[in-house]
């Protein structure tokens, strides 16, 4: 299929990564410098710090960064547990996940992307893994400011069974442009993982064995960016899982 270049593959290439690499030693020398960064930030009460865990995945990274061809598999890996706990580590954790998520889709996913995603998100993870009972379709729609009289971003998709396997399989059935542009599509799906991860913490239950296929959407160029796209489709899984009933497997 013909897409246009990701807008962010040149921030990828090996000349690029080396320029850039200040960053991932300032995130190491300052976990190092104050442990206390490693706090869980979102939870005030909480005294649990993950400042190895966040150091040991920064020079994994690293790793990776100072390889001219790194191997592609050991990239999805990292972006796999990376993804797993971004919700309930601190900043700095989420700033390598960012990266490593934008660098995924360029090497793994965008050259060969016909439409449809496959993971197993909890691969290797000692949780019930639950699915959901009957269909049901997910809206969401995101402006920034509440205030604001614009048209919001929209993504619609419909979660459905997946009992063939263990994995979560997306699907893109927007037909054009018009609806969402090419260039939001990977905000799109990542906001449908980041959802489908957070509500799994948050229910206790480790949400797998699904098809989410994303149908429907809207696009207003002035004012639609992809973070938007990303949130809406956040708030589509909270506004889903106020009907959802989940099954175990």
């Amino acid at each position: 299929m013909n897409r246009k270049q990701l807008y962010w593959v040149k921030d990828y290439t090996y000349e690029a990564r080396q320029k850039k690499i200040g960053w991932l030693n300032e995130i190491i020398e300052s976990l190092h410098e104050q442990p206390e960064l490693g706090k869980y930030e979102d939870d005030e009460d909480s005294e649990e710090l993950f400042t190895q865990e966040t150091i040991t995945v920064a020079q994994r990274l690293m790793k990776l960064v100072i390889q001219e061809e790194p191997n592609k598999q050991d990239i999805r890996e990292l972006y796999i547990l990376l993804k797993i706990y971004e919700h309930i580590r601190n900043s700095a954790w989420y700033d390598i996940c960012k990266y490593v998520e934008k660098w995924h889709w360029v090497v793994n996913i965008w050259e060969t992307f016909q439409n449809v995603i496959e993971l197993d998100i909890w691969h290797g993870c000692e949780y019930q893994r639950y699915s959901i009972k009957e269909p049901l379709i997910a809206e969401g729609k995101f402006t920034i400011g509440s205030s604001y009289i614009g048209q919001p971003a929209h993504i619609a998709f419909r979660l459905e069974q997946n009992l063939e396997n263990n994995q979560i399989k997306i699907i893109w059935q927007i037909p054009n442009e018009t609806d969402i542009i090419d260039e939001y599509i990977s905000e799109s799906i990542e906001g449908i993982i980041d959802g489908l991860i957070k509500y799994s913490h948050l229910e206790n239950k480790a949400f797998s064995s699904l098809k989410i296929t994303v149908f429907n959407g809207s696009y207003h160029e002035s004012i639609c960016r992809g973070f938007d796209y990303r949130m809406a489709a956040r708030i589509a899984w909270r506004n889903a899982l106020k009907t959802a009933e989940f099954i175990p497997l």
